[in-house]
């Protein structure tokens, strides 16, 4: 993934800015991940540059960081004081303002789906051009990308599997919240045995382990552990083998089920030790502190537009290159990766723009 409140953070939080390096990190992990499955797809040379792994990819390392820190902050804000939650004003005050950051930029997106329908109604096609009609009703709430996973086909345009997953920990949160802050061993205890009891699960369908409710809760309780621990991870004794076990998994292939999503898991855990504890050096410089203060706001939007900016430029290149004769190579690749990052982060910042602004005039 809030995946980031994602876009939206308090004082509070924005001071922890090792934190948004951290999300900056799995926003081009994300990116780089799809954008090589993609070229892959296309019969298109491309680097291996953060997208997968002998025992993992780099699209469950930005996924879990997302939804850790998005547990983690959300915690630190709402789930440590007793009572917060408890009462129904404070409930209808949290997910509104969750409804605020997530599905204004959301449902703009989703405009697109209504002009496709008059597309298709104009082409003298039905309208409802992928079924039943109250399949619209999972776009308003989010999860037409998520149930779609699960093999219902629905009016999905942007956003993927990850908004309905996080809409659904949003809805979880006090429940979450309040068996943590009762017993947080027991919590990750029982979520851990119930995530393990997932491999019992026939294999054929691991393409769907990494979303299931358990995994991501386990993932959103994990970051209430971590970031009520910051200041455990400042600390070169938890540094050093947080990365040797991230180089570990990243190099020496494990065989097993393991890899579906559990050690994929542990690396985006281990990296948020690794760079959680290099962050204060890499923010001394102001070439990097600056773009990762203005990128770590577009995040969410940033997960919204990717993927089809991706699809969308990768067919313009393609075009491009067929025109102009150049040869497809895996150095073009990384123009076109820088390119396509370009796209994204525009696309993202004009999307981001408009939300706020339609987010002001309503409220």
């Amino acid at each position: 993934m809030t995946i980031a409140t994602f876009c939206n953070f308090t004082n509070m939080e924005r001071r922890i800015q090792e934190l948004d390096v951290l999300r900056v990190l799995a926003m081009l992990f994300v990116v780089t991940y799809h954008f090589g499955c993609e070229y892959a797809a296309a019969g298109i040379p491309f680097f291996n540059f953060f997208c997968t792994t002998a025992n993992y990819d780099f699209g469950n390392v930005a996924v879990t960081l997302f939804i850790v820190l998005s547990g983690g902050l959300l915690y630190r804000k709402y789930g440590t004081v007793d009572g917060v939650l408890s009462n129904r004003e404070s409930l209808k005050e949290f997910y509104l303002k969750r409804v605020k950051a997530i599905y204004p930029p959301f449902w703009i997106l989703s405009l697109y789906i209504p002009l496709s329908m008059i597309r298709h109604l104009l082409a003298g096609d039905s309208p409802f051009f992928m079924g039943n009609p109250f399949k619209l009703l999972l776009t308003v709430v989010g999860f037409d990308g998520y149930v779609q996973m699960f093999g219902i086909k629905t009016y999905v345009f942007c956003g993927d599997w990850f908004v309905g997953a996080i809409v659904l920990l949003y809805l979880l949160f006090p429940l979450l919240a309040w068996c943590y802050r009762k017993c947080p061993l027991v919590t990750l205890l029982a979520l851990a045995v119930l995530y393990g009891l997932q491999y019992l699960i026939p294999a054929e369908h691991d393409d769907v382990f990494s979303i299931l409710p358990v995994t991501i809760a386990l993932k959103f309780c994990l970051g209430f552990f971590l970031v009520g621990n910051l200041e455990r991870l400042r600390n070169l004794r938890v540094a050093v083998p947080a990365i040797v076990v991230f180089l570990g998994l990243t190099f020496v292939n494990i065989p097993g089920r393991l890899n579906t999503d559990c050690l994929g898991s542990i690396a985006a855990l281990s990296l948020f030790a690794v760079v959680f504890y290099a962050a204060p050096w890499l923010l001394r410089y102001r070439a990097v502190s600056a773009p990762v203060q203005r990128l770590a706001l577009l995040s969410y939007c940033v997960f919204l537009v990717q993927h089809v900016a991706i699809i969308w430029t990768r067919t313009l290149f393609v075009k491009i290159f067929e025109w102009a004769q150049w040869p497809l190579s895996c150095w073009s690749s990384v123009v076109l990766l820088t390119l396509t990052f370009a796209v994204i982060f525009v696309a993202a910042w004009i999307l981001k723009s408009v939300a706020d602004r339609v987010v002001r005039f309503v409220a």
